[in-house]
């Protein structure tokens, strides 16, 4: 180096962000030496003001932050991850990225500490990387500042991207870091220096397809590794584009609970593409938002664990609190719960065309108040509780799930519970469905004590074929069953169905509850065993019933 160049470096460092000498001669004056300071820099304003970008990482896909004026940093929506000018805090599925864009063709040098900013939490990984190769990594698990190795006299050209991330090690608990970098630039600058800011990286939102695709994030299909990361980064890009998400054939790893939020994700067909959750206790696809959809895909977990309690987090899809929601050709096998569970007040919603088997609990659960929903055109096999549910509890439900229409479905076959139910709820038709080989009643309309449940009013049951039901003793259920053990069951309607084959009797009404009106009107009565009727409660109202 001649002295010209040597005294040009000594002055921009004096000077900081944008400093910087010409060469003293015209064979120098192309080269220059800044100094890029990260919290010097820092914008509020726009992304890639003085080389910098604020972003966040999912697989290899990076994100742009929006800036957070009353925090004074770059988030997401949600808050986390965010980078402000001395810090970056990642969260569970996003790294925190602050990145530097080469201005031109020369050689960087890297220095800044990095120490976590509480010694509270289990340690965060930070990393610097060239073009998405690291260069240097390290955890760090308390506030003893790290100085990166390895990062000097590093050669780039114009356009090359540095980053500085931070990573959760286990989970993003008290993952604040500290870490204000500084890039010193020596060579020649490009006449446009914030280059990055008009060409993107791969998988940015910048894509022009009318769908995201998750491969554009980094997944690939039947490689065995973990696809999470990259289906995250793809419903956040698609979310922020108002586009489709598209999963080609194959078979992703999710290694999560998965949340769609207002996006349609599609698959190339129940057959063809498959999500397999690897985590048996947090493997389900959670819904919400508004518009969301789940079609044309296959939803499978690796290994089962037992019911248990219950939880949500084992269900295969739940809907939570969505609304104008469409779950649809979907195939879904051995979830440690429920099949589908629509909760928290989920409204306007279609659940149509699926098949579902060998659920742990109910095939398709409706409650929390849920309402306005239509299932259709279902296949429910082998469900380890009900196939299809409606549920109102009195102790967490606000409302009673209402406004419910059951048609055209295909459940049974080796069920472990009821056919179709509802214990507790208002205003649900259940249509045209047919019903077989279920171990308790094939419709069971019931207000239950054991469980706490609302009240039952305005069911209508038409048209249904009901078969070979209730074969499990010593339950002995007939096909039919009305049952009260608290509350009120009142104007219930079953019209126009084929009741056959029962296992043990034909319909029931009982319980120790409070039965008003139900009416049997233009039903077919097949059976062959046991008694056709047992009404014990209720205001029964018969008109034009065959075989009762």
């Amino acid at each position: 180096m001649n002295k010209h160049k040597f005294l040009s470096v000594l002055v921009a460092l004096s000077l900081g962000i944008g400093g910087s000498v010409v060469g003293g001669t015209t064979a120098d004056a192309a080269q220059v030496t800044r100094t890029y300071s990260a919290s010097n820099g820092f914008s509020a304003t726009q992304q890639g003001t003085n080389q910098w970008y604020y972003e966040k990482l999912s697989g290899t896909a990076y994100l742009d932050l929006a800036y957070d004026a009353k925090s004074n940093r770059w988030a997401a929506p949600s808050g986390y991850p965010w980078v402000s000018a001395t810090a970056l805090h990642p969260d569970n599925h996003f790294d925190a990225v602050r990145k530097w864009v080469s201005p031109g063709k020369g050689q960087i040098s890297i220095s800044g500490l990095v120490k976590k900013g509480s010694s509270e939490g289990d340690g965060i990984i930070a990393s610097i990387k060239k073009d998405g190769v690291k260069l240097w990594s390290s955890t760090i698990k308390d506030t003893t500042p790290i100085t990166p190795t390895g990062v000097s006299a590093i050669p780039v050209e114009a356009g090359t991207e540095i980053t500085f991330v931070v990573n959760k090690l286990g989970n993003a608990n008290n993952d604040h870091t500290l870490w204000e970098p500084d890039v010193v630039f020596y060579g020649s600058v490009s006449a446009s220096p914030n280059i990055g800011a008009a060409a993107k990286p791969a998988g940015s939102y910048a894509k022009s397809s009318a769908m995201v695709s998750v491969l554009d994030y980094g997944a690939v299909p039947n490689d065995n590794k973990d696809d999470y990361p990259a289906f995250v980064a793809a419903i956040d890009a698609a979310q922020s584009l108002g586009k489709p998400v598209y999963v080609p054939a194959g078979n992703y790893t999710l290694s999560d609970i998965l949340t769609i939020d207002s996006v349609k994700v599609r698959g190339a067909g129940k057959f063809a593409t498959t999500l397999t959750s690897t985590d048996p206790k947090r493997g389900s696809i959670d819904l919400k938002g508004n518009g969301v959809e789940l079609s044309s895909l296959k939803h499978v977990y690796q290994s089962t664990v037992p019911r248990g309690d219950g939880s949500n987090e084992k269900n295969s899809i739940t809907v939570r609190g969505a609304k104008n929601f469409k779950i649809s050709d979907l195939y879904i096998s051995k979830s440690s719960t429920a099949g589908i569970m629509v909760t928290y007040g989920s409204t306007n919603g279609i659940v149509s065309g699926n098949t579902l088997d060998s659920t742990g609990a109910d095939g398709i659960h409706m409650t929390g108040g849920s309402s306005f929903i239509t299932v259709e055109n279902n296949i429910v096999r082998k469900a380890g509780d009900d196939t299809i549910a409606v549920v109102s509890y009195i102790d967490s439900d606000a409302l009673p799930a209402h406004h419910i229409t059951i048609r055209k479905n295909n459940v049974g076959y080796g069920s472990k519970a009821r056919g179709i139910a509802v214990v507790g709820g208002t205003d649900v038709t259940i249509t045209n469905n047919s019903i077989q080989d279920t171990s308790m009643a094939g419709v069971y309309v019931a207000v239950e004590a054991s469980y706490n449940t609302r009240n039952v009013d305005r069911i209508t049951v038409s048209n249904n074929m009901i078969n070979h039901t209730g074969i499990a003793e010593p339950q002995n259920h007939p096909n039919i069953l009305v049952y009260a053990s608290q509350g009120i069951v009142d104007n219930v309607v079953f019209a126009n169905n084929l009741i056959k084959n029962g296992v043990h009797r034909g319909i029931g009404v009982w319980g120790e509850g409070t039965i008003k009106n139900v009416t049997f009107s233009k039903n077919t009565l097949i059976n062959k065993v046991g008694a056709a009727t047992t009404f014990t409660k209720g205001n029964i109202k018969l008109s034009q019933n065959v075989g009762f």
